[in-house]
């Protein structure tokens, strides 16, 4: 099966960057269609056209490089229309400022109820990634798999902003649309890689990490931590999915042999992580209710590279709640 990048020229920075994570995770370039790069394009002497028309007919699994570029693209439009009909297999990859909102996007050929992903989030990334599985023989090794998703990562966060999409609002308003201050465009271009996680601090981190170890958490608020390591789930189900998400808390509590105080108080245990600022919402349903947050960013660092004096206190957690010390009612 072959990968076509669906995207816009003008958004080639993002498309380099993806396929270079494409190869870095093991996928074959021989098999990745990228049209803003000679490697990986149109080849020698073959009509664009007719060669992009026998491409998109052999069923490519497509990505969509989705922005507002891509709306006002003529060809972008085409290739969407085209294996649209085919019924390719797909992925929905949003640009940073993408406008989800915008008129063409909810009146696309794509259903926008589809669960796409911004090309920024890397807990969305890794999940896309080991997706591609299914149809792509992508090697079984997340230690390289996690470092080439935080150096892509990266390379996306050094790219230069675009103007946010105000695709909705030209449909309803003449009036020009503000860009983005001078400032803070500033800001994004010139960041640097990324410092190492365990140099990584914030107050509220700061604030977590002396409440842990001065014994000011509850029991379940460590357990939801320790839960969150065990499994590398820094995205957790609340409002409808919730229930699916006391489902595998309480395979993990059976695994490890604890009560069930994690999983009978899991609701008022994301609270207080969301009343800490430890948490955002990360998803929504179509009537926009929550569905899903995930840990802010300082946090889940901490928890991907937890202090020794960290990993001390929730092993003792996990032992007081022991089930042959407990009595469960």
């Amino acid at each position: 099966m072959k990968l076509f990048i669906s995207h816009a020229s003008k958004n080639a920075n993002y498309g380099n960057a993806l396929v270079d994570l494409l190869i870095a995770v093991g996928i074959n370039s021989n098999d990745i269609v990228f049209t803003s790069n000679d490697a990986f394009g149109i080849p020698i002497g073959q009509n664009i056209f007719n060669w992009l028309k026998s491409t998109i007919n052999e069923k490519p699994y497509v990505l969509y490089l989705l922005s507002s570029e891509y709306y006002q693209s003529v060809a972008c439009l085409n290739e969407m229309g085209a294996a649209w009909i085919i019924e390719s297999d797909h992925t929905m990859i949003f640009t940073p400022h993408f406008n989800l909102r915008s008129y063409d996007f909810q009146n696309g050929a794509l259903d926008p109820r589809e669960i796409g992903f911004y090309i920024n989030n890397e807990n969305k990334v890794l999940a896309f990634i080991e997706s591609l599985k299914k149809s792509f023989n992508i090697p079984n090794n997340p230690v390289l798999i996690n470092q080439r998703i935080k150096y892509f990562i990266s390379i996306i966060d050094r790219l230069p902003s675009t103007e946010p999409d105000n695709t909705n609002q030209a449909h309803t308003s003449n009036e020009k649309q503000p860009s983005i201050p001078e400032i803070e465009i500033q800001q994004i271009t010139e960041k640097k890689l990324p410092e190492s996680p365990l140099n990584i601090t914030s107050s509220i981190m700061l604030r977590f990490h002396a409440d842990l170890v001065n014994g000011k958490l509850k029991d379940e608020e460590m357990l939801l931590a320790k839960y969150i390591i065990d499994t590398d789930r820094f995205n957790l189900g609340t409002g409808w999915q919730e229930s699916n998400e006391i489902s595998n808390i309480r395979i993990w509590e059976d695994i490890h042999e604890l009560t069930t105080k994690l999983s009978n108080n899991y609701n008022g245990t994301l609270k207080r992580f969301e009343m800490k600022k430890l948490t955002e919402v990360s998803a929504f349903t179509s009537q926009g209710n929550p569905k899903e947050v995930i840990l802010v960013e300082n946090f889940r660092n901490e928890l991907l590279y937890p202090k020794e004096e960290i990993i001390e206190k929730l092993k003792e957690v996990m032992e007081r709640n022991k089930r042959d010390t407990f009595l469960e009612f």
